[in-house]
């Protein structure tokens, strides 16, 4: 009893010192693992010094490669002069846009060629060819042979007409378009005759000669207005076409073969 007495104290002081080694050695392992992570992982003012120094040095190659002024403007192009020597001048921006007028004046006289002619009533054509100097002329109740060539102008085109307008084909008649077997054969129809052409072409090829060929400014109101209309459209694309572009204005370019006047004599070409 009295050496169990004489040991309790002394185990009491031992324990308190057992556990302050061991916390101290976890202390001094712990002390250790955060030496080896910081020499493993380098520190944000580590990193910010190398960029810093990587930075620096890609400055210092450039500026010794390119002057100044090319990284400033761009590279191979010269910075451009001070003050407003590159501005052009009122009299350079008007030669400019009379050029401009020019070349637009000559495409468009290439895609229409010919005499633009105004009637009174306002109905416009282009006379491309005369026709033959002792040809017969086209009147009322005259008997036409003619091929034809129907277009639609580009557009934008309508207001510009008189000084030209990109025609595109939509159907035509004795030029084997289109796979047709139908060249040199003629449309005929008498001159006056309701719906034998536009209301807008009859007029405009009054006095033609044989010979002569002419294209026609359709307006909407004055063109294929229902399908009482002629000349129709001979194949289903061609139909379609004109469905799509009824209401804008077209062109009929009119190729006169041949008249037989009112009171002539049916020929062999005739019957």
């Amino acid at each position: 009893a009295t050496m169990a007495t004489t040991l309790a104290p002394v185990s009491a002081r031992l324990a308190p010192r057992g556990v302050s080694r061991r916390s101290a050695r976890c202390a001094a392992e712990r002390d250790a693992g955060r030496e080896r992570a910081s020499r493993a992982s380098p520190s944000p003012e580590t990193l910010g010094g190398r960029r810093h120094a990587i930075l620096s040095s890609g400055a210092t190659v450039s500026g010794l490669l390119f002057p100044r002024e090319a990284l400033a403007y761009g590279l191979g192009k010269a910075p451009p002069a001070s003050g407003n020597s590159n501005r052009r001048t009122e009299e350079e921006i008007r030669r400019a846009r009379d050029e401009a007028e020019r070349r637009r004046d000559e495409r468009a006289a290439e895609a229409n060629p010919g005499v633009l002619v105004t009637l009174p009533s306002g109905i416009q054509y282009r006379e491309l060819d005369e026709g033959k100097s002792d040809g017969k002329t086209a009147q009322k109740g005259d008997t036409l042979f003619v091929l034809y060539t129907v277009y639609r102008l580009a557009p934008g085109a309508y207001f510009k007409y008189s000084s030209g307008g990109t025609p595109i084909f939509m159907w035509a008649r004795g030029y084997g378009t289109e796979g047709q077997d139908d060249v040199g054969a003629t449309y005929k129809f008498v001159l006056g005759d309701p719906n034998a052409l536009p209301r807008a072409v009859s007029p405009a090829i009054l006095g033609m000669r044989e010979g002569g060929r002419r294209r026609v400014l359709v307006p909407p109101a004055l063109g294929w207005v229902n399908g009482d209309v002629n000349p129709k459209p001979p194949t289903f694309g061609a139909g379609r076409r004109l469905a799509n572009h009824r209401e804008e204005p077209l062109l009929m370019e009119v190729d006169l073969v041949r008249v037989r006047k009112s009171d002539e004599p049916l020929s062999e070409a005739d019957l």
